[in-house]
């Protein structure tokens, strides 16, 4: 779980986990016994991948593995981000230069930090990086393990090919190599077979609603004032409120935290009337601007944002629909759609995922119209914000959070997604963030710790212009600019990060 930081000029922050200073990662994560479970994947041997969507808490679990196994001493660990612009513009040899210079100055970041009186060069080529891994494991007596974070962007898939079977041909019975993936990646190569030469954890806390005590474990922790009987109403108590955001947000992590810190300030008892300001507030201020945020990150699936779009309208107005005749009085918080809907949108569909509109739960189910299908449970913002009366009631939130409700189906030969239209996708890959005038990195609902217009006039001034400029400048030269100090810069660095990848 991640919280806010405050910088220089006074802003509160909402960063991704890789985002906070080694010094306050601690401070403002916990750990459940759920993630403990996969901490320990992360820590034993063999190559694991986890799998979760944006803002699930892929890195903060990579982190958190790196950080224990560090201070147990067992194993030599290596935490390595791969948000780096020239891999994303690269493929084949290029990547593997790339790749292999990274990863060899993280381990000798790693050691020097580690203070152990052992040599390691700087490879570019992947023969010379295993057999300098294989020598450092003999060197220090430890197993080795390296954990890569944001080594997949779903706008640009062809690279990891060659990352995968990098990942592949590194992990051996010394060396345990683990990445972060999202849901819906399938370009793993000829050589990786994902389920033989991997294990795959995915993160989903959505299975943990009705019962589970996660999301009160995580208030408990952030929020201790969030679980204090008298703070709410009558009507609700700590753990249905707990249970209802996380079923919300369908176990999102981010978007169950930014959900949180909307009831930190408040005069009155937390109530109903409160929570339904939220959600709804969610919808507009959280998912809606992601769309917008993402559709320039996208590559070659930039033009799938209309569709998206219109897809998940449909779908909340098909399980809308029986409110609005009377037929029921709850809206159907999950749904079963024929396999070769899901099939044909596949790629929408992983999108929508990947942002948290909705999250796949069941992989295949029996349908009653026939046919075989995927359930998935859809984020209780977006499906307020078209409930008929948009107001929440207690029937609602004791059947969403026990999954009361019988499951809503899109059949095959339905008209749900008629007006849905794919586009023809082009071959050129390019991310459209990267040309994009800085200003679009201006504070907004989009990037929450955006920049300020003052710095983005300063920019201009000294040349540059598009985002692209900015990743490429370096932090010397943005720190000759006057007013740009380093904070200023380590802002410049997070919100330039965010807008690229995911």
């Amino acid at each position: 779980m991640s919280g806010k930081i405050q910088d220089d000029n006074d802003a509160s922050l909402m960063l991704a986990a890789e985002d906070f200073p080694e010094s306050e990662f601690g401070k403002y994560h916990a750990f459940s016994s759920y993630d403990d479970v996969i901490i320990r994947k992360l820590s034993a041997h063999g190559p694991v991948l986890i799998r979760g969507g944006r803002g699930s808490g892929k890195s903060a679990l990579l982190i958190e593995s790196h950080r224990r196994m560090v201070s147990e001493g067992i194993v030599f660990s290596i935490y390595v981000s791969l948000r780096y612009l020239p891999l994303l513009q690269s493929d084949g040899e290029e990547y593997i230069s790339h790749f292999c210079e990274i990863l060899s100055k993280s381990i000798i970041e790693e050691i020097n930090r580690q203070k152990l009186s052992v040599e390691f060069p700087i490879s570019k080529d992947q023969s010379t990086l295993h057999f300098s891994l294989s020598k450092l494991y003999k060197d220090i007596g430890r197993r080795i393990v390296i954990l890569f974070d944001d080594a997949a962007h779903i706008g640009r898939e062809k690279p990891l090919e060659v990352f995968f079977d990098l990942f592949r041909t590194l992990s051996s019975s010394a060396i345990s190599c683990k990445a972060s993936i999202y849901p819906g990646v399938t370009k793993f190569g000829i050589r990786f077979d994902v389920f033989n030469d991997s294990t795959v954890v995915d993160i989903s806390r959505f299975s943990m609603q009705g019962g589970g005590s996660y999301f009160l474990d995580v208030i408990k922790t952030r929020y201790p004032q969030l679980v204090d009987r008298d703070a709410f109403s009558d009507s609700l108590t700590p753990e249905q409120f707990a249970s209802l955001l996380g079923r919300a947000v369908v176990g999102n992590m981010r978007a169950f935290i930014l959900a949180c810190n909307r009831f930190e300030v408040r005069r009155e008892r937390l109530g109903i009337p409160m929570i339904n300001a939220c959600l709804l507030n969610m919808a507009t201020d959280h998912y809606w601007p992601l769309m917008e945020e993402v559709a320039p990150k996208l590559g070659v699936y930039e033009p799938l944002i209309d569709p998206a779009t219109t897809l998940f309208e449909a779908i909340v107005d098909h399980v809308c629909r029986p409110l609005r005749g009377g037929g029921r009085t709850v809206a159907q918080d999950r749904i079963i759609i024929h396999r070769n809907l899901v099939s044909t949108y596949s790629k929408i569909f992983e999108i929508l995922e990947y942002l948290g509109f909705l999250s796949k739960i069941e992989a295949s189910r029996g349908m009653k119209s026939g046919g075989r299908g995927a359930v998935y449970a859809l984020n209780l913002c977006s499906l307020l914000e078209q409930v008929p009366t948009k107001r929440l009631t207690i029937e609602m939130i004791d059947d969403w959070i026990n999954a009361k409700p019988d499951l809503s189906e899109i059949h095959s030969s339905g008209s749900t997604f008629s007006g849905v239209v794919v586009p023809k996708l082009s071959e050129d890959n390019n991310l459209g963030i990267l040309e994009k005038d800085v200003e679009v990195l201006a504070k907004s609902k989009a990037y929450p710790y955006g920049l300020t217009p003052d710095k983005i006039s300063r920019l201009k001034a000294a040349g540059i212009h598009t985002v692209q400029d900015l990743a490429n400048t370096s932090d010397a030269t943005l720190m000759n600019i006057e007013m740009i100090g380093e904070a200023t810069v380590k802002r410049m660095r997070d919100v330039t990060l965010q807008a690229i990848w995911m």
